[in-house]
């Protein structure tokens, strides 16, 4: 646990706590065995023996009362004073120590006695006693306060005895010293006492005041410095008391001690608020264990009966008795006490077993319950609801419009069913994946339920197809709105992880009762609706009508068909030549895909290819399209015609597939087609997908050395940002603004804009779908560099395409072939 605030006084450390801990304790090591050291070192020059421990003796307290002032900020409010009074009886021990030094250093005189340095170092015992106070009565709920008072009592009993006969009553015997003099003597013993009394207090109270290291450490602190008392008393009662003594050093240790007592209580508060630590442990009971805190007192009263003995100059048989009969009763209560302690622990480990099988027991209970609950609520939920969108599934939608039906017969109402699906979902899936889908799926779902509110039930009926339920119409126009909200939630591109997606959706709408009397039939006709509504161009909503069934039944037999088309060799390549507007000869051609249907004639492309892009079957037809066109053209190559280049037009789902490149390149290699005779025309629908994909797939392809044309220009959703950003080579002017320019100022207008922002750019600029004589000479006028249309020539099977190439220009072809 990383902890940045300073403890130390010299300067900020940035160390946990544990190491801080370590730190004092190296210092508290080598300060003692310094003092020592030098102590012995220089036992034989009294001045340099007492310099030095003048030294050591402030420097220990002083450090000790910053390291715990600074323990005291960081403390709990239970122990914030409790180490802040400890910290300063030290500051107050080394005020008496600087005031000693002073007499000693600098004034070279004996210091005086009484005199300000007994006033400090009672004052470390007084703020001490508060200290112990204060802790006791903090802790006084935790205590067998009886049994406490009882136990601390014997042993001081025990300690005043000794106190007086040793010390104290050769104090009192002194009659020659005044009343100051006596005062101060007896002070020093009685501060001992008050020492003595908090170091028992302490060990007796055990884990109620503190963690048993941090309780233990304090206890020997101040044993340590009531022993040193002690012997300074004792020595100096028999004038054998001398400045840097080997009892000197041990004062310094009780301080130092106590600091590294505070850095541990501090440890064990922040362990315990981070949940490393034991909680607090007032409830504790010991263990069965063998406890010394037990016979404490009792030992002490042995103790006293020995040195009695010892001490007593006659010995007889009512003293012996005496010491007999309270061993017995000492021994006896020990043995109590102990037997008891052993029937606690065991009334409290089976209370604890009772009370955690019960609290298990209880949890189990409450847990299978709520886990059973939420089993049946979540099993009931997933039955009716889409996982992925969380709204209503088939199941609930059919329930409801089961509902919906039964109140309608009975009311005479009307209401409408909306079958939904997402335009060129399948492409963003298969190119951008699948989680990419989801995400817009969900965001789908949430925005319609945002546009419609409670009035409608929306479902999710599978992959991008909703369906949606609405009831009590007052007439179209409600209806139409409602429909209107639902489409501009797609009006403007959808950010997602980083894609702007263009997207929009094919709506379907059946009337109850008019277009259906079951929940079946009304889904079936939304449905032949919506795809009807994806037929005129996708983005728009058409209303069910009986002429449906046959559309539907058509688009069926036509996938069937698209399916085997490939194998049955059923597709055949056209070429339509694309000549230059001055000097009409042919410089290429694009090939376009024909389908001749197995006993059906030719089918028209406009009606198949928007088919194989929602199959996804544009995929393999794309790439037998490219291989047989490079195929084709490599011969004319080989014939002399290799200036020629070929165009291939590719759909949205082939352009983002993701192995187009490895594609492209293994038929350029396989039929040994020249990369820079090849142009991709691809329509700016791509850019309504990931435009940063759509740019790394131009570039990979012009490090092919494939040229790449934009299709189509001015249709589809490009805007002049993208198109900038697109390493293209040509613009191909779309065919209703050619159509239109000999008869629009509109169109001619932006045809003449096309070219020269085209020109401005570098392109080359073509133009599509051009049929009349007009048409091609404002072409001119307006500076166009190329022209594919009716007006030199349709599209041709290789043979006739073949035959034409050999005419340097192709006016007169355009009159024969036209």
């Amino acid at each position: 646990m990383e902890n940045f605030d300073p403890i130390f006084p010299f300067g900020v450390i940035p160390i946990t706590i544990q190491q801080r801990e370590k730190h004092l304790i190296y210092f508290t090591i080598f300060h003692t065995l310094g003092y020592y050291f030098c102590i012995l070192y220089w036992k034989d020059d009294d001045w340099l023996r007492m310099l030095v421990g003048d030294f050591f003796s402030i420097t220990a307290p002083i450090m000790a009362g910053i390291v715990l002032w600074k323990i005291s900020r960081k403390m709990d409010k239970n122990s914030k004073t409790f180490w802040l009074l400890i910290s300063l009886g030290c500051f107050s021990y080394g005020a008496a120590e600087g005031i000693w030094n002073y007499y000693e250093l600098f004034l070279k005189v004996e210091v005086p006695y009484p005199g300000w340095t007994d006033l400090f170092y009672m004052l470390q015992v007084f703020f001490y006693l508060l200290a112990f106070l204060h802790r006791i009565w903090s802790k006084r709920n935790g205590l067998h306060l009886i049994k406490f008072i009882f136990d601390t009592c014997i042993i001081m009993t025990v300690a005043i005895s000794f106190n007086w006969h040793f010390i104290i009553r050769d104090i009192l015997a002194q009659k020659e010293n005044d009343f100051l003099y006596t005062f101060v003597s007896l002070s020093y013993p009685v501060s001992d006492l008050i020492l003595l009394l908090g170091a028992i207090s302490f060990y007796m109270g055990s884990k109620k005041f503190f963690p048993s290291k941090v309780l233990y450490i304090i206890f020997f602190s101040l044993v340590i410095q009531v022993y040193a008392d002690t012997a300074y008393l004792y020595l100096t009662a028999h004038s054998l008391y001398f400045s840097g003594g080997l009892y000197d050093p041990l004062w310094s240790l009780g301080m130092l001690l106590m600091g590294i007592a505070g850095i541990g209580d501090l440890r064990d508060q922040r362990e315990r608020e981070s949940g490393k630590g034991l909680q607090a442990c007032d409830g504790e009971v010991e263990n069965d264990t063998f406890s010394f805190r037990i016979v404490l007192p009792y030992l002490t009263v042995i103790f006293l009966l020995v040195v009695m003995i010892t001490y007593s100059k006659e010995i007889n048989s009512l003293i012996i008795g005496s010491v007999v009969s309270i061993l017995l009763v000492i021994f006896r209560q020990i043995f109590t006490l102990q037997e008891n302690k052993s029937l606690l622990k065991k009334y409290h480990v089976l209370n604890e077993e009772l009370e955690l099988k019960i609290e298990e027991r209880t949890i189990e209970i409450t847990n299978k319950n709520e886990q059973l609950l939420s089993a049946v609520q979540n099993m009931k939920h997933m039955a009716y609801h889409d996982v992925l969108s969380g709204l209503p599934n088939r199941r609930m939608f059919l329930e409801k419009l089961t509902e919906a039906i039964a109140e309608a017969k009975k009311n005479s109402l009307k209401f409408a069913v909306a079958f939904i699906d997402l335009d060129r979902f399948k492409n963003i899936n298969d190119t951008l994946g699948h989680d990419l889908g989801d995400l817009l799926l969900q965001y789908v779902s949430k925005q319609m339920v945002q546009a419609l509110g409670k009035n409608a039930i929306i479902s999710r009926q599978g992959g991008d197809e909703f369906t949606i339920l609405l009831n009590r119409l007052a007439d179209e126009s409600e209806l139409i709105q409602s429909i209107h909200n639902i489409q501009s939630i797609l009006a403007n591109p959808i950010q997602i992880n980083g894609h702007e997606l263009h997207v929009s959706m094919s709506i379907g709408i059946a009337f109850y009762p008019k277009d259906g009397q079951s929940p079946e039939e009304l889904l079936k006709h939304a449905d032949m609706a919506m795809y009807s509504a994806k037929g005129i161009s996708g983005n728009s909503f058409n209303f069910y009508s009986i002429g449906m069934n046959e559309t539907l039944s058509r688009k069926i037999m036509l996938e069937n068909g698209l399916r085997k088309a490939v194998e049955n060799d059923e597709f055949l390549l056209h070429y339509q030549p694309q000549v230059n507007i001055e000097t009409e000869e042919i410089i290429g051609m694009e090939a376009l895909i024909r389908w001749n249907k197995g006993g059906s004639g030719l089918v028209s492309p406009a009606e198949f290819i928007p088919l194989a892009e929602e199959t996804g079957l544009i995929i393999p037809i794309g790439e037998w399209v490219l291989y047989e066109a490079c195929k084709q053209v490599k011969t004319w190559h080989d014939l002399g015609y290799d200036e020629l280049k070929l165009s291939v037009n590719l759909s949205p789902l082939q352009f983002l597939h993701e192995n187009l490149i490895e594609m492209i390149a293994s038929v350029l290699k396989e039929t040994k087609f020249k990369p820079n005779s090849l142009e991709i025309e691809i329509t700016e629908g791509v850019a309504v997908y990931d435009v940063g994909e759509v740019i790394s797939k131009m570039h990979a392809l012009r490090d092919l050395g494939v040229q790449i044309s934009i299709d189509d220009f001015g249709t589809g959703y490009c805007s002049l940002i993208y198109l900038k950003q697109f390493p293209i080579n040509t613009l191909k002017i779309a065919q209703p603004f050619i159509q239109g320019m000999t008869n629009s100022k509109l169109d001619h207008s932006l045809v003449s804009s096309i070219i020269d922002m085209g020109h401005s750019m570098g392109l080359t600029v073509i133009a599509e779908g051009v049929e009349t004589t007009g048409q091609l000479q404002s072409l001119v006028e307006l500076g166009c560099d190329e022209v594919q249309g009716f007006i030199y020539s349709k599209p041709l099977p290789p043979e006739q395409f073949g035959s034409i190439m050999k005419m340097k220009h192709l006016g007169q072809a355009g009159a024969i072939l036209g």
